[in-house]
């Protein structure tokens, strides 16, 4: 309790800090050189961008923090091609794919945020598939709902968050929800609360195993009136 008091009020004070156009007139550079810097010189990257700075470069997998500590930067950041993940403070690779589609855009915002904000919470960071787009699950505050590839929540299917595990895919829900966009009938589709496919489901007549994607097992194959007697 302690430690986290002095840490809180490190970074009220920090906050507290205003680099007025003034400040630099006091303060006395050190020279920075490609001989004494053991990374990458970056130009006004020092206290209120008075003097320039030595920035070792992170390699992936390492610890990152983008921090303002008192009025000067962090003298560390991810190198070329990595990002600082908020979620882990670790530098990972940036996917260039992921940028481009809709949760990417959503993601490259929340990350901005929490970077700003570090200690924000509350904000959900947006599930992606490699491609960008939204991938099923997603959550809000102590609930899991299903959406489209855009993000657009498919209404009925919401569980509470600590029910999900690993199994929550909402390949059902989101089958439904193309399907009905078509504006076609007839089409019958069996989906389990959490959107995945119901381990059973039915074709007029005929009903089949399945799994939670929608993959039909060709070995149990029996007449619906069958399946509702066994």
């Amino acid at each position: 309790m302690l430690r986290f008091l002095c840490l809180s009020a490190l970074l009220a004070a920090a906050n507290a800090i205003v680099c007025l156009p003034e400040t630099c007139a006091t303060v006395r550079c050190a020279a920075v050189t490609a001989e004494n810097c053991n990374g990458v010189i970056k130009a006004n990257g020092g206290f209120c961008g008075c003097c320039d700075a030595c920035i070792t470069e992170l390699g992936e997998g390492e610890m990152c923090a983008d921090m303002l500590l008192f009025g000067v930067p962090s003298t560390s950041q991810c190198a070329q091609g990595l990002t600082c993940d908020p979620a882990t403070h670790t530098c990972k690779a940036v996917t260039t794919k992921r940028e481009t589609g809709p949760c990417a855009e959503h993601l490259a915002k929340v990350d901005a945020r929490l970077q700003a904000e570090p200690f924000l919470l509350g904000l959900e960071r947006p599930h992606c598939d490699a491609d960008g787009n939204y991938l099923g699950m997603q959550f809000s505050g102590s609930q899991a709902y299903c959406v489209t590839k855009n993000g657009t929540m498919i209404s009925g299917y919401m569980v509470n968050r600590w029910e999900t595990g690993d199994n929550m895919n909402c390949q059902c829900a989101r089958d439904q929800y193309d399907y009905m966009q078509t504006g076609l009938i007839g089409k019958m589709f069996h989906c389990e609360a959490n959107g995945n496919y119901a381990s059973v489901g039915c074709t007029g007549s005929v009903c089949y195993c399945q799994d939670m994607y929608g993959k039909q097992s060709v070995l149990y194959y029996m007449g619906r009136q069958r399946m509702e007697v066994f």
